[in-house]
């Protein structure tokens, strides 16, 4: 299966053209919100996790782009971690030696208090950096990290990189109910927002995304919290932060998107299937074929069930 996947229509970044540079579910955190479901391994050691040459990486990102109509940003993502690849600096250069399409990295901001890691990713154009949780408690709830991660290296990684980068930086704090919800927490998150900004840095945070479960995560049943709460996190939080709306695949009027969507309601006819089960079977990546099954469960086309710890869809 190929890294590229899309593009594809994101809540943050319009048409995305993402670049899957980890295998299944190898991250830093076991996050109880993760779509994709329980951690398979969990390190803080980076390597090459998958074979890339290079001359091919840039040659497929040359044709990707070519055949496609909108590319709004180039996104280095992953089934886990991204940057636990030690070869992504590498590729975010091979990638800005292809296209000026703006060249975006997703990180759960684990790895940040490493030099080699900040090296590596400034040389992206944005960093999307995820900041769940105001203190140890609360990380310890909602990301469950590794042994080697705790809260005050997530804040130094912070700190590290707003001295190190020249690029764009957006936080996102995704919101589950019950769990780093309360005023309390949003008042923790205002201090340290506030902490980051007063230091004289080469970068500035430029927007808080304020976001929520969406999608049924792979674990347990989780709830986004209330409008209202959600209102009153924004405003304590200030100016920058801003709710992420859902933005949905048109599979009634896009004949591709159709398509898939159609295979996948074909697949779960015949026996309930994981997220995962259907990625394989379609070869379509996994984080794809996750924004169909939200707009097919919002459509009541198919069902999920949670079964040993497990989602399952299901017709």
């Amino acid at each position: 299966m190929s890294i590229f996947y899309g593009p594809v229509l994101s809540r943050r970044f319009g048409y995305s053209l993402g670049i899957d540079i980890i295998p299944y579910k190898i991250c830093s955190y076991d996050c109880i919100y993760c779509q994709l479901g329980k951690t398979t391994k969990m390190t803080v050691d980076r390597k090459s996790y998958i074979a890339i040459d290079h001359d091919d990486f840039k040659n497929s990102l040359n044709s990707t782009i070519d055949k496609s109509q909108r590319i709004d940003y180039v996104t280095f993502s992953g089934s886990g971690e991204p940057t636990l690849n030690k070869d992504i600096g590498d590729l975010i250069s091979d990638a800005k030696e292809i296209t000026d399409i703006p060249v975006v990295v997703l990180t759960n901001g684990s790895l940040l208090d490493r030099q080699d890691v900040i090296d590596d990713i400034k040389k992206a154009d944005l960093i999307k950096v995820s900041l769940d949780a105001p203190d140890q408690a609360s990380l310890e709830k909602i990301n469950y990290p590794h042994p080697d991660i705790n809260f005050s290296s997530i804040i130094r990684g912070l700190n590290l990189l707003l001295d190190s980068f020249n690029g764009s930086i957006w936080l996102e704090i995704m919101l589950v109910k019950g769990i780093n919800d309360s005023i309390e927490s949003a008042h923790n998150f205002e201090a340290i927002l506030n902490e980051l900004e007063d230091r004289k840095s080469s970068a500035v945070i430029e927007k808080i995304h304020l976001n929520t479960p969406v999608r049924p995560p792979g674990k347990q049943d989780i709830q986004p919290p209330d409008y209202d709460r959600l209102l009153e996190i924004k405003n304590i939080i200030g100016e920058k932060a801003e709710m992420i709306k859902g933005i949905d695949i048109d599979i009634n009027n896009d004949k591709q998107a159709g398509s898939i969507a159609d295979s996948i309601i074909d697949l779960v006819k015949r026996r309930p299937v994981t997220s995962k089960d259907i990625s394989k079977s379609l070869r379509v990546n996994i984080n794809e074929v996750l924004k169909y099954i939200k707009v097919l469960i919002e459509q009541g086309k198919i069902k999920s069930r949670l079964h040993n710890g497990e989602r399952f869809y299901y017709f």
